[in-house]
């Protein structure tokens, strides 16, 4: 019985100091008070963000903070409160662009040797993020020419801004490129180095797009603009080459092969612009799967209903709540087209069902929606 009591204590030993020993695995982050700052904000702002450092020390305990932030301190940006080593510190920026962050803390934690003595370990732990923040400028000069409807002076002074090294990396002299673009191709006006001013105007917005890290396109008067544009695509390059029956869209599928073959690649070629004239492609996404279909695309149409199923079973309110209303009534219909596609090639109302149903939310106040999930599906009711 005493050998026994024996080999239970050096166990219980064991396991106590390699629990002591255990090595911790803390983690960091930060938190951002917001990602776009304006230097030249109407209302005298100061273009100031507040970084908060966020330790998680798994028993460990913190030693020392730095931040590290891209460009120049003191002509690019300064501190207003903390330094480079304080754990929650706020930055007024100077210069238009794009600012990247470092963030490192070291710290320490205890060790037990198997002689019993403790001893200090120290290690670090680190965290970045590139494009973090952006620092803008409104461009009222360009807004008041945009405001003027003169649409030929707008291209041409935006495109003096393209040059400039500060806005290099800023979208915002090729949201007003698109608008100049825009208003040349509604106006019908004339110039010899613009031959295709739609074509330029996607091409605008595909580069402002790429270069928005933080949401200058979700500024209103920015949103309201874009919306107005993607209205006017998707209604007469996508829905206009459709067949429309009840509310709802199909493909056209009549005898006549050339007129089917021509519809088909003025879709694709619609679904394509679009995706690049939003900030969300998910909502071009499902209208494009059906088409990819029915060219025999069957490849990309299925990993599209895998991809974008599962994206919207994820997506948050704020998600859509950064969609254009165009953007959700091209994901809309694409939803119900994907769904009667989906329901005629699986024979089967599930996957549709599971499509429909992650949407009834974002639409539950939307007659279109409602009234085919009812009629075309009873309401994905289990009979």
């Amino acid at each position: 019985m005493k050998f026994t009591l024996l080999i239970l204590a050096i166990g219980i030993q064991i396991i106590t100091f390699n629990t002591i020993a255990q090595t911790p695995a803390p983690s960091l982050n930060l938190k951002v008070s917001k990602n776009l700052v304006f230097l030249d904000a109407e209302n005298n702002e100061k273009p100031t963000i507040e970084f908060s450092s966020i330790f998680k020390n798994d028993g460990s305990k913190r030693d020392v903070t730095t931040w590290l932030i891209s460009g120049r301190e003191g002509k690019d940006w300064d501190f207003v409160d903390g330094n480079a080593n304080a754990e929650n510190i706020e930055i007024e920026f100077k210069t238009v662009g794009n600012y990247d962050v470092e963030l490192a803390v070291s710290y320490t934690y205890d060790v037990v040797l198997k002689s019993g003595e403790t001893e200090i370990e120290e290690d670090e732990v680190g965290f970045e993020q590139e494009a973090i923040v952006t620092a803008a400028n409104n461009l009222d000069e360009l807004t008041q020419i945009h405001a003027d409807s003169n649409f030929l002076k707008l291209v041409k002074k935006a495109d003096t801004y393209l040059v400039k090294p500060d806005y290099v990396n800023d979208p915002t002299p090729q949201i007003f490129l698109a608008k100049g673009y825009y208003g040349i191709y509604r106006k019908e006006l004339k110039d010899p180095v613009v031959t295709d001013p739609y074509e330029e105007t996607i091409n605008s917005i595909a580069a402002a797009i790429e270069l928005d890290r933080n949401g200058i396109f979700n500024q209103k008067i920015h949103k309201m603009w874009l919306n107005k544009f993607q209205n006017d695509f998707l209604d007469n390059y996508l829905l206009f080459n459709l067949e429309e029956e009840d509310g709802y869209f199909s493909i056209y599928n009549g005898t006549d092969k050339e007129k089917r073959t021509e519809l088909l690649d003025l879709l694709i070629e619609g679904c394509e612009n679009y995706a690049v004239i939003t900030m969300q492609p998910t909502a071009i996404r499902l209208f494009e799967a059906p088409i990819r279909l029915a060219i025999k695309d069957a490849r990309t149409a299925n990993q599209i209903w895998k991809t974008e199923i599962e994206n919207l079973k994820n997506m948050s309110e704020s998600d859509f709540n950064k969609m254009t209303e165009t953007d959700l009534k091209a994901l809309k219909y694409g939803a119900m087209l994907s769904a009667v596609t989906l329901t005629e090639l699986r024979q089967s109302n599930s996957e549709a069902c599971e499509l429909l149903t992650s949407l009834q939310e974002v639409f539950e106040y939307d007659r279109a929606f409602l009234g085919f999930m009812k009629t075309k599906y009873n309401n994905c009711k289990e009979e």
